[in-house]
Parts: structure tokens; sequence; C-alpha cells
């Protein structure tokens, strides 16, 4: 997965960057391949009823109800981002996922941010706090961008200390 990562600028209020992973399925692809996938399976699901083969069509109907639930999924957390804000005396950090949202505030001068290797295949996480809090954040993005986003909020949040 690919991470947009756009440092909003520094508007006086301090700098934003915001952490997306790829979403390259928008809404109408997301239609068009479920449409087509419905036309081409019961294509053959209705061919195989007509030769005889009856139980075909429920199976068919059962792979479809699947692939709808997992296109709705995708389309559920299409927006999902991790959105990081330092000013001059916090650091805020939105998680979105869905619907639902979390939010952390941490005080800059204390704010820490830590990449921890995973062992083996494991990813490794990114966590962003102080005082024994931490939050995890880009763990839909890969290691590669995971590293350079841990070496740029670090940069950031101590040019802003300084």
């Amino acid at each position: 997965m690919d991470a947009r990562i756009t440092p909003e600028g520094d508007t006086g209020e301090g700098l934003q960057v915001i952490v997306r992973p790829n979403r390259t399925l928008t809404l109408r692809g997301m239609t068009v391949l479920f449409a087509g996938l419905t036309l081409v399976v019961l294509t053959i699901g209705i061919g195989f009823t007509l030769a005889g083969a009856w139980p075909v069509l429920p199976f068919a109907g059962l792979e479809l109800a699947l692939a709808g639930a997992v296109l709705y999924r995708l389309f559920r957390h299409a927006d999902d981002h991790d959105r990081i804000m330092v000013d001059r005396e916090r650091v805020t950090v939105i998680r979105q996922r869905g619907r639902r949202e979390w939010r952390d505030e941490f005080q800059r001068y204390w704010t820490r941010v830590t990449l921890e290797r995973g062992r083996g295949w494991y990813p490794s996480r990114l966590k962003v706090g102080s005082h024994g809090r931490f939050v995890v954040i880009a763990a839909g993005v890969n290691e590669k961008e995971r590293e350079s986003l841990s070496t740029a909020l670090g940069n950031i949040i101590s040019q802003k200390r300084g």
C-alpha cells in the first residue's frame, strides 16, 4: 500500500500531516466491478441451471453476496486516515476508521515518535505519544513509507520544540 503523506503547511496554527492508504478503487469502480461480476456469475449460474445443475445457482448467489459484502466494507473504509497536527503547545493525533474517530493529544515538548521493528515477518509499528501513552499510526502503509514518516514526524516535532 502506498501512503499519501500530505504536509498541509505551517498555517500559523501549526503543521498538519495526513496519512492515507492508497485506495485506487473509487465508488464508480466498485459499482462497475460488482455489476460485471454479477453479469458473469449469473450468466454461468443460469446456464448450468438450464442444463440441469440447479444447485449451482444458490452458490452463485452466495458468491455475489460475499463479493458485495467485501466491496461494501471497502467503501465504508475508503476515507480512513491518520491526521497528525503539530502546533506550539501540543501534538494532536486523529485516527479515523469508518465512522469512528479517535482523538489523542500530547504535550509537544514530551512527545516522542518511535518505530518498533517487527520480529520476523511482522510489520513495524509507528507510535506517537508521551508519558507511557502511545498511539499506533500509519498501520495501513508499507515499511518504507512508515520509516520515512517516522523520520519526517521526528524532525517536525523536534523543530517545533526548538
